[in-house]
């Protein structure tokens, strides 16, 4: 039997779970909206947020059941809603970043959902470094190519 104490443990860990995932969720959504993405920090932390929420509701909504399946439903779903950022137009393909980016956020989430706050940090500072620091080795590569092919 739980007691208002248990209740008030388990509370408090969900509001935690779900604030860090909010910030590392606008945290990578920052990022794609300064970049002017379609998919800006409000659908990301959506994202993030989310899958905290599903990945709690695993945990502490079902007993005696296998509350991984709730984990792969999420990233199922997150692979769908991505897809849909994605356009494609002849030999041009758009969007895969910010498809990937959908899917990370809803990795973070469930990662602050179970209460590994180290990855979830650690999945957030590589996706920054990622779009945001390497963004520029990134455009010098895509004009080294460029060039190689007007020649």
């Amino acid at each position: 039997m739980e007691t208002l104490a248990t209740d008030l443990q388990i509370a408090q860990i969900i509001i935690i779970r779900i604030m860090v995932s909010f910030v590392l969720g606008m945290l990578i959504g920052i990022e794609r909206g300064i970049s002017h993405k379609a998919v800006g920090f409000r659908t990301l932390s959506l994202v993030c947020v989310g899958s905290t929420g599903f990945t709690l509701v695993s945990i502490y909504g079902f007993q005696d059941v296998d509350t991984s399946r709730i984990a792969a439903q999420i990233v199922s779903g997150i692979g769908f809603l991505g897809a849909g950022a994605i356009l494609h137009t002849g030999y041009v393909t758009k969007g895969l970043t910010t498809a990937t980016a959908l899917w990370v956020a809803a990795a973070v989430g469930m990662a602050c959902g179970t209460g590994m706050f180290l990855l979830a940090f650690i999945i957030t500072l590589m996706s920054l470094v990622l779009l945001w620091v390497l963004k520029p080795f990134k455009i010098h590569l895509d004009k080294m190519v460029d060039n190689d092919n007007e020649k």
